[in-house]
């Protein structure tokens, strides 16, 4: 009997922050045999199934926020040079190859989430908490195998914990993987408690799990030639008298800016986050994913940045594109200005309030490679305020937002738009009412759609084209812009422009769709994974 396709040792838990369900005293005695018999242990094992989630420094730029970014047209690697951090100055360039450090650690740290999850959902034990603890297992390995496809193609579905000697690990078509992914969650909606205390901030709730399956159909309708009856299934979920907007935890911020604020972690936007602490203490590069700091924000920081009173310096990665500064109209300041850090933002402004010279805020952007355009991202910064107990590197602050309540007014007014019984005015109400406090602060100054087809008639042609503009602007630098320009189909068209102007490519490869599984994954399998999904290799 072996593992799937990843090696690793039994089951051990990390120490995180004090006041959250992450602390847990590690597990380095027990072993699977004598583990899972009683729900306190049932617990630390679900503590486990979440821990994944937040692994990035092996790959600091491997995790979906800044891997989406880069990825696609609204961001650049950025670092020293163009030859810093070469493996994602390779994804940028679409040099697709199975011996990338990207490529090997996103496979390698899913699977490892899922192989957790399976050993808690597979329990014999049961209780009524373990029946929670277990649907929560299945809304995170749901979460990872999505991922994972959006990264991979259609991947492995994996729900045993151990497989016979000599077994063959293929990837499983696309409807199988969406079939096992929406079993996991539908199985998890009735069961997932919908409030925690607050010492439980941050565990799986019911709305999480209804938001997370409302995204993979939509992804699963677009992988299936835009299925009208898959969009429907949106709707109930979000809307439905027992869907994400009737359960009242969640309503739409007037000031955009204060959604990644300091401290702002876990607002009433938030609908599933990467739990992150800055007071875990940890300061073992030799294990540096024992961290629950979120590593890459070091990474994504500006570079050679001195004396702001409120950012450190980083490494200067994930640098904003001028075309995404650009890109948002002219009344879109709020969100534009949340996205990207300009030289007034970080320099200008605050040295009108200093007047001693010596305490000048410095930005020295020569520092920078040839991805620099002006601009650093900023909704991944790293916050002077927060305390931070050990090494700076790996106890950064800032929880990832994976599912927030504004893409759930976008995910509506897409099924609205796009599945079997067409209704433009409650799509637009949609957009509107995300329009009305992200873009005019809950005032009514905002232009609606209405307003943009009449007024920019040679940039929206239809209601869709507002949507397409929605998404871009509402979630840049979230991780979502490069996995929907590939559901919707628009990867090429986007893309190309950039691909021949600064790479020389003058062809789309259905291979750009995807990463490659990673040389050692594929030796391990013995040859029976492929490098690419059957869709690109025909």
């Amino acid at each position: 009997m072996k593992n799937i396709i990843i090696s690793f040792a039994v089951l051990i838990l990390f120490v995180s922050c004090s006041d959250s369900f992450l602390e847990s005293t590690p597990v380095m005695s027990e072993t699977e045999e004598s583990f899972y018999v009683n729900d306190e242990q049932m617990f630390k094992a679900l503590v486990a199934c979440y821990d994944p989630l937040q692994y990035s420094a092996d790959a600091p730029l491997s995790p979906v926020v800044p891997f989406g970014e880069i990825r696609s047209d609204n961001a650049r690697t950025g670092g020293g040079s163009d030859q810093d951090q070469p493996d994602m100055q390779d994804i940028e360039a679409f040099r697709n190859t199975s011996v990338n450090s990207i490529s090997e650690v996103a496979w390698k740290y899913r699977y490892k989430g899922i192989y957790r999850c399976n050993l808690v959902i597979n329990s014999e034990y049961d209780s009524d908490l373990a029946k929670i603890y277990k649907a929560e297992a299945k809304f995170l390995r749901a979460w990872y195998h999505f991922d994972l496809m959006r990264y991979y193609g259609p991947c492995v579905v994996s729900t045993q914990t151990l497989y016979p000697a000599g077994h063959k690990f293929v990837r499983n078509t696309r409807l199988e993987v969406n079939k096992q992914i929406e079993k996991d969650l539908l199985e998890a909606i009735p069961v997932l408690e919908e409030t925690f205390p607050a010492d439980m901030t941050g565990r799986i709730r019911k709305s999480a799990a209804q938001a997370l399956l409302a995204k993979v159909y939509l992804y699963w309708a677009d992988w299936t030639n835009d299925d009208k009856d898959m969009f429907d299934k949106v709707i109930p979920l979000l809307e439905g008298e027992e869907g994400v907007m009737k359960s009242g935890l969640y309503s739409l911020y007037n000031d955009f800016s204060k959604l990644f604020a300091a401290y702002n972690e876990n607002n009433s936007e938030s609908i599933f986050e990467v739990q992150r602490c800055t007071t875990g203490g940890w300061t073992d590069g030799n294990n540096k994913d024992g961290s629950e700091g979120n590593f890459y924000a070091r990474f994504l920081g500006p570079r050679s940045l001195s004396k702001n009173p409120d950012y450190k310096a980083g490494y200067g990665f994930l640098l904003p594109t001028e075309e995404l500064y650009k890109y948002f109209l002219a009344d879109d300041t709020k969100r534009r200005d949340a996205v990207v850090f300009t030289y007034d933002d970080l320099v200008t402004k605050p040295n009108e309030q200093i007047t001693e010279p010596a305490k000048k805020v410095k930005w020295n952007i020569s520092s920078y490679g040839p991805d620099f355009e002006g601009f650093a991202q900023r909704k991944y910064p790293q916050f002077l305020s927060y305390t931070i107990t050990g090494n700076q590197d790996f106890n950064q602050p800032g929880n990832e937002r994976l599912l927030r309540y504004g893409e759930v007014y976008l995910m509506l007014a897409e099924a609205y738009l796009r599945g079997t019984n067409v209704n433009e005015d409650k799509a637009k109400y949609y957009i509107d009412e995300l329009r009305k406090y992200h873009v005019g602060g809950g005032s009514d100054t905002y232009r609606k759609v209405d307003d943009l087809l009449r007024e920019h008639p040679d940039r929206f042609h239809n209601v869709m084209d507002v949507l397409w503009y929605e998404r871009r602007c509402e979630l840049a630098g979230e991780g979502d812009r490069w996995f929907d320009l590939v559901r919707t189909g628009r990867a090429e068209e986007v893309m190309m422009p950039i691909l021949r102007e600064k790479y020389g490519i003058t062809q789309w490869d259905k291979k750009f769709n995807y990463l490659p599984i990673g040389s050692i994954e594929i030796t391990n399998s013995g040859g029976s994974l492929t490098e690419y999904p059957d869709e690109v290799n025909q």
